[in-house]
């Protein structure tokens, strides 16, 4: 007679951006910003991860119920998130990693900019919608017969899309988040935390504003 072995979970392969996308937008893993001083209390020292191994070793998790958990292994990938160190952006970053993923894509690095100057506000009329404007200066001049004219005229403040410093911007952004995912990617896959999921090489490109060049 063949013993009977409890079945172990397939493990996946996964790069890092396909393990947090799975972790926030599939299994709706979440990261928990103490903004309120929810955590006030919590024991310091202890580790995210570390509480999460200590939930699987006991086989259940104290929780009010409601909704059914995240997988255990997006709860971890969710951890090492909100976990990240200032160097590497902190919770700023945390925070965009997760938007990020969620939504399946990657920071805005510029690629739909374009040069353009826009009304700073809009205002609406009747028909649609004008360029909000606002008192301008006075502007005093002569006309043909030499007479003093003056009169305020009507301004429309305007800001500047899509210059150098804007795109520059973004860019660093763009590589501030894949710093970020490097990060995660030698935290992770260190880790022998993760049972289902296996992370394998691979990021996103680097520079892909560079592939025109």
């Amino acid at each position: 007679m063949n013993a009977m072995w409890p079945r172990r979970a397939a493990v996946r392969e996964m790069t890092i951006q396909q393990a947090l996308e799975w972790a926030f937008a599939v299994e709706h893993a979440r990261i928990d910003i103490d903004e309120t001083g929810a955590h006030e209390f919590d024991r310091p020292g202890v580790d995210n991860i570390w509480i999460l191994q200590r939930h699987r070793e006991l086989g259940c998790r104290v929780d009010g119920g409601g909704t059914s958990d995240p997988h255990p292994d997006a709860q971890i990938i969710a951890a090492a998130v909100e976990a990240l160190p200032i160097g590497v952006g902190g919770r700023r970053m945390a925070l965009l990693v997760a938007e990020c993923a969620r939504a399946r894509r990657v920071p805005d690095w510029g690629q739909r900019e374009r040069f353009a100057v826009v009304p700073c506000g809009w205002d609406a009329t009747d028909t649609g919608f004008t360029a909000h404007e606002v008192k301008g200066d006075i502007w005093v001049w002569r006309d043909r017969h030499r007479v003093r004219r003056e009169r305020r005229f009507p301004a429309c403040p305007v800001s500047y899309t899509g210059t150098p410093a804007s795109i520059a911007a973004a860019r660093r952004t763009y590589l501030n988040w894949y710093g970020a995912l490097l990060h995660l990617l030698s935290v992770l896959g260190n880790s022998l935390a993760l049972t289902s999921v296996h992370l394998v090489d691979g990021l996103p490109e680097l520079s892909p504003w560079r592939k025109g060049d």
